[in-house]
C-alpha cells in the first residue's frame, strides 16, 4: 500500500509539472502583397482582422504575445490596439499595442520609419516599443503605458477560445499609407487542474491493480 501512495503522489506531481500548450492563430498575406490591408492615411477609423480560436480544451490563458509585420507609411502616426471576445459571451478584454511611436512633447511626429519588420510584441521585450526608431525587428513590449499582456488577457483563468481582433488606425494625414503584411497571436495555455487530476487518479489506480496482479503472481510461485 505504501508503494501505491508513493507511486500515486509521484504521479500527481508529474501533473502538476505539466507545461503550457501553446496556440499559434496567424493571417498572412506575404504570398500575394497585391492582398496587403491597406491601413488608411489620416483615418481614425482604421481597419480591424480577426482570427478565431477554439479548441483550447478550457485551459486557462498563461501568456499572450502578437507578431506584426506592417510595410511602409509613417510609424509615428500608427495606433494599434488587440481585443479579446470569449466564445459564449462575457466581458471583451483590450490592450494597446502601438501608440504613435516616438512621439513626445518635443516630438510630435514621432517616429519616420516606414514598417515593422516581423517584431513581436510581449511582456518579455526588453523595451517599448515607443522609443523604437527606423523600420523595428526583434521583440518589443507593447506600447500601453504600462499595463501588460498577461495582466490584460491572463487574469481569472480565462479560457483562450474566442475572437482575437487586431485594430490598426492611421491618426495623422501625410505620411503615407501602411499596409498589413501579417500577424499573429501566441497563446500559452495551462491545462485544467482537474483534467491533470483525473489523469493521476487514473495512474494511482492503474499502478494499483498492476502492483496486485504482480503480488498475485509472486504467491503462485511460491
Amino acid at each position: 500500500m505504501k508503494k501505491i501512495l508513493i507511486s500515486g503522489m509521484a504521479l500527481v506531481a508529474m501533473a502538476g509539472m505539466a507545461s503550457a500548450t501553446l496556440i499559434q492563430e496567424t493571417f498572412n498575406q506575404t504570398e500575394n502583397t497585391a492582398n496587403e490591408i491597406a491601413i488608411p492615411d489620416g483615418n481614425p477609423v482604421g481597419i480591424a482582422n480577426s482570427l478565431s480560436v477554439s479548441g483550447s480544451g478550457g485551459g486557462a490563458i498563461e501568456d499572450v504575445s502578437v507578431n506584426l509585420d506592417i510595410s511602409g507609411g509613417y510609424n509615428g502616426d500608427l495606433y494599434g490596439y488587440l481585443v479579446f471576445q470569449p466564445t459564449g459571451g462575457g466581458a471583451a478584454s483590450m490592450d494597446v499595442l502601438l501608440n504613435q511611436i516616438g512621439t513626445s512633447g518635443g516630438n510630435p511626429f514621432g517616429s519616420s520609419g516606414a514598417g515593422f519588420n516581423n517584431i513581436t510584441l510581449s511582456d518579455s521585450g526588453v523595451s517599448s516599443i515607443h522609443g523604437a526608431t527606423g523600420v523595428p525587428t526583434g521583440t518589443w513590449k507593447p506600447d500601453d503605458g504600462g499595463q501588460t499582456l498577461d495582466a490584460t488577457f491572463a487574469t481569472g483563468g480565462q479560457a483562450a477560445d474566442g475572437t482575437w481582433t487586431l485594430f490598426l488606425a492611421d491618426l495623422s494625414a501625410g505620411g503615407g499609407t501602411s499596409e498589413l503584411v501579417s500577424w499573429g497571436v501566441n497563446i500559452s495555455v495551462v491545462p485544467e487542474p482537474v483534467t491533470w487530476s483525473l489523469l493521476g487518479f487514473a495512474g494511482v489506480l492503474g499502478m494499483a491493480r498492476f502492483i496486485a496482479w504482480r503480488g498475485r503472481r509472486v504467491q503462485g510461485k511460491i
